[in-house]
């Protein structure tokens, strides 16, 4: 039986997710991702008839369009991504790790290593369709777990082509430590890291650092869960984070990310470490922010490797550019595995459509 995959948005661009997954008479929506920009509108959801929703994780750009979707259609996320999902919205539960069927499909989870509940999603259909919702294997507190084989894969290409090891982007991190900075941060993402790493180096360095409340609940959330579902040795430092004090006149301050402008920390300089909008771009390159990158995503080398492992003949870069340059990159490293069509069908590998330009998945 075939499987059709179609890509609503995501592809060619930094946008939102929302994947539909055509199999055994039933479509699946993976991600219903929310617009990142205040001034923009989704339209993936236009006239969209799915069977059921799955949410990967809680960051607006996979969860924020949830309520374009008719309440019937039944949701599947994990418990702690539920909290950020519309006020009564009916959820049912997604294993952190583990097996369910939804509408007749077997569907597995497991750590994604990028956030809070957040899982990756593989589909026992057609020799398996694995979708990594965003992910990382960098991380020091939330873990990455191996899939089982996919001949098709859906990943996270955030990032592009870079592939700079999170060991550098620490150091260019520390060496700016020096001065009153400010950190605006996904609550739930690198929020969680950042927190142990800024407390340790805190401490070193004679620093005093604030730590938002909702960063310290989401870190108590944390360990309060099976403890399999940390990286190893993270217990003790995250009590140390929960323990400390805050100095209110703090020279570091980690908080949740309320699209603060520098206007509104004149005594702090604001570090942005991941995605920009267009109006922080602007704040960049007028020398009013800062910028350096914590890797939250997958860079290319372990992309590569996850296709690798998962064994997968068809791999879609998603939420990244796909000019011509960057497809004869992708098409360097993927070679006749990658795949640009935005709509194909699995078991005959026949691109219906495809909406980019040099390459489109391989005949």
């Amino acid at each position: 039986m075939s499987v059709t995959i179609e890509i609503l948005s995501g592809l060619g661009a930094k946008g939102p997710a929302a994947i539909v997954v055509e199999a055994q008479g039933k479509r699946l929506l993976l991600d219903a991702g929310g617009a990142l920009h205040p001034d923009d509108t989704i339209t993936w959801a236009n006239n969209l008839d799915v069977d059921a929703v799955l949410i990967s994780h809680d960051h607006i750009d996979h969860i924020g369009g949830v309520a374009e979707l008719a309440e019937s259609v039944p949701l599947y996320c994990t418990p702690l991504v539920a909290k950020a999902l519309p006020h009564n919205r009916a959820w049912r539960p997604l294993p952190e790790r583990g097996t369910l069927e939804v509408e007749g499909i077997p569907v597995t989870t497991g750590q994604a290593g990028h956030s809070l509940g957040g899982v990756w999603l593989h589909l026992a259909v057609e020799g398996g369709v694995f979708y990594s919702g965003d992910a990382c294997f960098e991380s020091s507190v939330f873990p990455f777990d191996t899939p089982p084989k996919a001949a098709i894969a859906l990943l996270d290409a955030s990032y592009g082509c870079y592939d700079q090891p999170q060991t550098q982007c620490v150091q260019a991190i520390s060496e700016r430590l020096d001065q009153p900075l400010a950190f605006p941060v996904p609550e739930t993402g690198r929020a969680l890291e950042m927190a142990l790493w800024l407390v340790d180096e805190a401490s070193a360095r004679g620093l005093t650092l604030a730590i938002d409340a909702d960063i310290r609940t989401n870190l108590a959330a944390l360990l309060a869960m099976p403890e399999a579902l940390r990286r190893p040795g993270t217990n003790d430092a995250i009590a140390k984070v929960l323990a400390r004090g805050d100095d209110e006149n703090a020279t570091l301050r980690l908080m949740r990310d309320r699209d603060d402008t520098p206007q509104q920390w004149p005594d702090h300089r604001l570090l942005h470490t991941g995605y920009l909008t267009p109006d922080r771009r602007a704040e960049l390159a007028a020398g009013q922010i800062s910028w350096q990158r914590w890797n939250v995503h997958l860079r290319a080398s372990h992309l590569v490797a996850l296709a690798d492992q998962l064994g997968a003949t068809q791999v879609v870069p998603l939420f990244t550019q796909l000019s011509d340059n960057e497809l004869k990159a992708w098409h360097g490293l993927l070679t006749n595995r990658l795949g640009t069509a935005q709509r194909f069908t699995a078991n005959t590998r026949l691109v219906t459509h495809s909406c980019l330009g040099s390459y489109a998945c391989p005949q």
